[in-house]
């Protein structure tokens, strides 16, 4: 099966079944494959070969949808582009992906005017509004085209999606998807953890350009559900999308949960409908999952997953019963059916129960490699095995808990501390809204914990206070030694907080 096959099949199957909610819009799976038809042909029409890439700068929009679908039948690669990049970022990208064609949103028109003469291989640029002066107009595009099926042949090893890393330790990898790799993490989450189907509505939080967002979109689409797009998660917004339009499912990164949660009218929204809340991408704070309990239940699951491996990896085995019953406190789960996971410690040998160990990978849903970039490849995709860099123990009944990242481990006087678990206690202080735990230099230790913490809006608390709250709670090497409060913390586009970043300020 290929990607495209997804929307082809329920075109036929549930021909009237709502596929897109987007603002006042309501697409059918006849309507949006009618729609996606147009486009694939167009993009034909206009010259573009199996094997081109189409670059695509946009809010999430019922659009974005449309050219995912059609890329996938014409056999070209998309490679979405992150919209909180500067220029310098989104043409490094573009032209590092040589993409020929792209298309975007009308309130970036001036971003794309600006990069236009770096990025030299773009020949056709495609705009979400009004045609000008060398631009096309999407909707003028598919008025001119055909509703047929494209009729390319695609085959499973092509690669459908190129997703680029967030870039925080060089330059931004292209992750090369294809849709092997595609269908294979889709039915593993589904047959795994994500028991959804065609009566569940899913809310797209996340942007369009990050895996986690496009993950459990394809998801639903996959099993003929619902999917709701916002062009931009703001509090107010989300609450009144789950609440008119009865939303079940969501997936998120638990930063960008923090405003939502936090938000002084919540309380006045009904949002029983919501039944399953992924997340993944950073830890989950415990002060702050006890906040979201409260609001939504006990319907918070987390799971552990990467760009690298096409989505999910390890998740609570929801297939062998009840979540009350698979739920560890703490663990992202075991993993996922058809994907086999390793521990392996400093030596490269696998690890004992307990022991701490880096994620290997193997399976049908580990990418082809990096763009252009083979000895990148070589390196992640070592003897087989995707090596990611995290680190994680394993239970004796097979339960997985992640650690942190390998090269955010705290070494202090020989002893190793892992943050996200000096993290959780800081989060449960009632005064705190975010924290980052750090390792600092110091001289006799070689490093000891600093914790960088923002306050909740109108609360107070000393850095004396904070200190002491973690005595009793943490091991006596595991209390910072500093606190420093500061407004935000620096965080990637995708929301992940820039541990490297807040570090520079301390070497």
């Amino acid at each position: 099966m290929l990607f495209g096959d997804i929307l082809r099949q329920n075109a036929r199957k549930l021909p009237n079944k709502t596929a897109v909610i987007y603002r006042d819009l309501r697409l059918s799976y006849s309507e949006l494959n009618n729609r996606t038809n147009h486009l694939a042909n167009a993009l034909l029409g206009m010259g573009l070969n199996k094997g081109d890439r189409v670059a695509v700068l946009a809010d999430n929009c019922s659009q974005y949808v449309e050219v995912y679908f059609a890329t996938a039948k014409d056999g070209l690669s998309i490679v979405p582009l992150n919209t909180n990049l500067d220029i310098n970022g989104l043409t490094y990208i573009i032209n590092d992906s040589g993409a020929n064609t792209l298309i975007f949103g009308e309130k970036y028109s001036e971003t794309i005017n600006s990069l236009r003469p770096e990025a030299k291989m773009l020949k056709n640029f495609i705009v979400l509004g009004q045609a000008r002066e060398g631009l096309e107009s999407y909707e003028g595009l598919l008025s001119q085209s055909r509703a047929e099926e494209p009729g390319v042949v695609v085959d499973e090893e092509d690669i459908a999606w190129i997703l680029y890393t967030s870039g925080t330790t060089g330059p931004p990898k292209g992750v090369m998807q294809s849709h092997k790799n595609l269908i294979s993490d889709t039915v593993s989450t589904l047959l795994t953890c994500f028991p959804i189907n065609r009566n569940d509505v899913h809310i797209n939080l996340l942007p369009m350009f990050h895996v986690g967002g496009l993950w459990h979109m394809r998801c639903c689409f996959y099993i003929g559900g619902t999917n709701v797009l916002l062009d931009r998660p703001a509090p107010e917004t989300v609450l009144e999308a789950i609440q008119k339009e009865r939303v079940t499912t969501t997936c998120f990164v638990p930063p960008m949960i923090v405003p939502i949660i936090d938000y002084p009218g919540i309380d006045q929204y009904d949002v029983s409908s919501m039944r399953i809340m992924i997340y993944s991408g950073a830890p989950l704070p415990e002060g702050l999952y006890q906040r979201m309990r409260r609001i939504f239940g006990d319907i918070i699951i987390q799971v552990y997953a990467l760009t690298e491996a096409t989505g999910g990896v390890i998740m609570p085995p929801l297939m062998e019963g009840p979540w009350e019953k698979v739920k560890r406190p703490g663990s992202c789960g075991k993993e996922v059916l058809g994907v086999e996971v390793r521990l392996a410690n400093e030596e490269g040998q696998d690890c004992c129960p307990e022991e701490v160990g880096e994620i290997l990978v193997r399976g049908d849903n580990v990418m082809k490699g990096y763009w252009n970039l083979p000895e990148a490849t070589a390196e992640t995709l070592e003897e087989g095995y995707l090596h990611t860099g995290d680190l994680a123990l394993k239970n004796e009944e097979g339960y997985y808990y992640i650690t942190g990242r390998k090269k955010d481990v705290i070494s202090s006087g020989g002893q190793a501390i892992y943050s996200p678990e000096v993290e959780d206690v800081i989060s449960l202080h009632p005064a705190v809204a975010e924290v980052a735990v750090i390792g600092v230099p110091d001289e006799k230790l070689g490093e000891v914990v600093k914790a960088v913490v923002v306050l909740k809006a109108d609360e107070k608390a000393t850095k004396e206070e904070l200190i002491e709250w973690c005595k009793g709670r943490l091991e006596d090497h595991q209390v910072p030694r500093s606190v420093d409060f500061v407004p935000s913390l620096p965080k990637t586009p995708s929301g992940k907080i820039r541990k490297a970043v807040l570090k520079e300020g301390y070497s």
